[in-house]
């Protein structure tokens, strides 16, 4: 067992430590197959199907000349005429999709305009309804053709980003009565409307009142470039922990269709270092971890100061609006520490627990050592930082001094290396943070007295997408979000909860053909020592 569990984190170890560059792209190649007939006049007619990307094959194309004859001599090559397929990607069924929900949700728009401001006219009186599209929110025209389609008198579209010039057209229509109503494509523009309808209307008073409307979406929902790039950097180099982040980063540019740099650096130089390459490359978003946050500040900075927008996960969450951070997602690093205390006063730990800060910059860390110190009742807290990869040794010669009461670690790697050095039977009560198949079987053994699960795929894959998110809105994430936080709330694993965890990995049979007897055997000795003490009197 401990083979192979040396095994996975020398893998996960790696993964991390060398750092990676992934980008996701789709496949070029196109999938086509021939279709054969033979006809009743014994002649044999081709054609071509292509398989589309959801699995299902289009219309057959027969190309000119498609027609082999029954006395064709044998052994000689006969070529069809050519036939072109035309290769739909994913971005552009996407952008089909968008335009046909546009357009029909303006044509029912340009039906409530109708039944809403006009039931009383003259349908065919009206004047246009005049519609305004942001350059920037271009695919928005489908609503505004959509309008047209249904309303009597059609649309008339103005698309520009000279927002003074859009005012000046809509002042000039409204005192020439041209306007019916108005639609705006994007919160700017839409505003724009508003001040110049309402300047005419003060100094013109018996003109009559017209609507404005906009339809604003929030969020592009096409998707990226292909070479738009997302940067997701972050510190923890070779701990286990940023192994499963750095996978999970991964597999969410797989998801979302993002070119996407992740990295992991145990130097906070080396760090915002990235981060500056990044804006160099041309980045269109970054993601960052803040266990640092004075020494990635000015990075940050800079990736602002170049209309990149910024967003922090994992450590750091106190800091991130500072730093210039659009929003945080993390784990809630000070109560989780505070679950850790009140955790060990259950088990009646007594004297001083260590509290073991693997980096020792990191604010993250400290914060669980803080909360800790808070709730842990029957003795002290004492910060146990160190530089370097063996600890173990010296932290458990720590323990020997007599008054220490428990270990608490803060990370799946020191976790291990604590319980090795004290393998197989651990001197010292340890706890740690984190969660691996070790873990689970020896927190029920009883080796480990708990775990705090710490999330690295929650944190990392929210933190992909929240790169994303901050790069396809359509508004400042910054102004927007006004540096929102969301904090995972940390659980405990206990000996019950890991036993459900190992039970869920057995197969059903597996565990019939092993546990059933013994579990049949533990019972029924249950049911005796019940008995018995029931005889006792007890």
């Amino acid at each position: 067992m401990r083979a192979i569990v040396l095994l996975a984190v020398g893998i996960l170890i790696g993964a991390a430590a060398l750092g990676a560059v992934w980008a996701n792209q789709e496949s070029d190649g196109v999938e086509v197959r021939v279709a054969v007939e033979r006809l009743d006049d014994g002649r044999v007619e081709i054609g071509l199907q292509q398989r589309s990307d959801d699995g299902t094959w289009g219309v057959i194309q027969q190309p000119d000349h498609r027609f082999l004859a029954p006395d064709a001599d044998p052994g000689e090559i006969r070529f069809s005429s050519s036939v072109t397929f035309e290769q739909v990607s994913r971005a552009q069924e996407i952008a089909a999709d968008y335009e046909t929900e546009l357009f029909e949700t303006g044509q029912l728009t340009g039906d409530y305009f109708v039944e809403q401001f006009h039931a009383q006219d003259d349908p065919e009186s009206l004047p246009p309804v005049l519609c305004l599209v942001d350059p920037a929110h271009s695919a928005l025209r489908a609503l505004c053709n959509g309008i047209g389609d249904t309303f009597p008198t059609g649309v008339d579209i103005i698309e520009s980003d000279d927002y003074n010039a859009v005012a000046d057209e809509v002042e000039r229509r409204l005192l020439a009565g041209e306007i019916s109503q108005i639609m705006g494509t994007s919160n700017q523009i839409s505003e724009t409307a508003v001040f110049a309808r309402d300047h005419i209307l003060f100094n013109n008073p018996h003109l009559p009142w017209t609507w404005i409307h906009y339809w604003f979406e929030m969020i592009d929902p096409l998707l990226p470039a292909e070479d738009d790039l997302f940067c997701v950097i972050s510190h923890g180099g070779t701990d286990i922990f940023w192994g499963l982040a750095t996978d999970t980063a991964i597999t969410a540019s797989a998801a979302l269709g993002l070119n996407l740099r992740a990295e992991a650096f145990a130097d906070v130089a080396e760090q915002a270092e990235a981060i500056r390459q990044c804006v160099a490359d041309g980045a269109v978003s970054i993601a960052t971890t803040l266990a640092s946050p004075d020494g990635l500040a000015p990075a940050v900075a800079e990736a602002t100061a170049a209309d990149i927008p910024v967003m922090s996960f994992n450590s750091g969450a106190a800091a991130a609006s500072d730093v210039g951070s659009s929003f945080h997602i993390g784990l809630n690093d000070r109560r989780a520490g505070e679950l850790a205390g009140e955790q060990f006063n259950l088990e009646q730990i007594q004297g001083t627990i260590l509290c073991v800060i693997h980096e020792a910059d990191n604010v993250g860390l400290h914060e669980r050592c803080e909360g800790l110190s808070n709730t842990y009742a029957n003795g002290d807290v004492e910060t146990w930082s160190y530089d370097g990869e063996r600890p173990a040794a010296a932290l458990v010669a720590r323990t020997h001094a007599g008054d220490i009461g428990a270990v608490l670690a803060l990370s799946d790697s020191v976790g291990l290396s604590i319980l090795f050095e004290q393998w197989p039977n651990p001197q010292v009560p340890l706890a740690t943070f984190g969660f691996n198949l070790g873990f689970a079987t020896w927190v029920e053994e009883g080796k480990i007295l708990f775990a705090i699960y710490d999330h690295p795929l929650v944190q990392t894959y929210l933190g992909v997408m929240g790169a994303l998110l901050i790069e396809r809105l359509r508004l400042d994430p910054v102004s927007l979000f006004n540096g929102m936080t969301l904090l995972i709330e940390p659980q405990i694993a206990d000996a019950d909860q890991m036993r459900k965890v190992t039970n869920a990995l057995i197969p059903p049979e597996i565990h019939d053909r092993y546990l059933g007897a013994n579990d049949t055997e533990s019972a029924d000795a249950v049911d005796d020592d019940s008995a018995n003490e029931g005889d006792d009197g007890s």
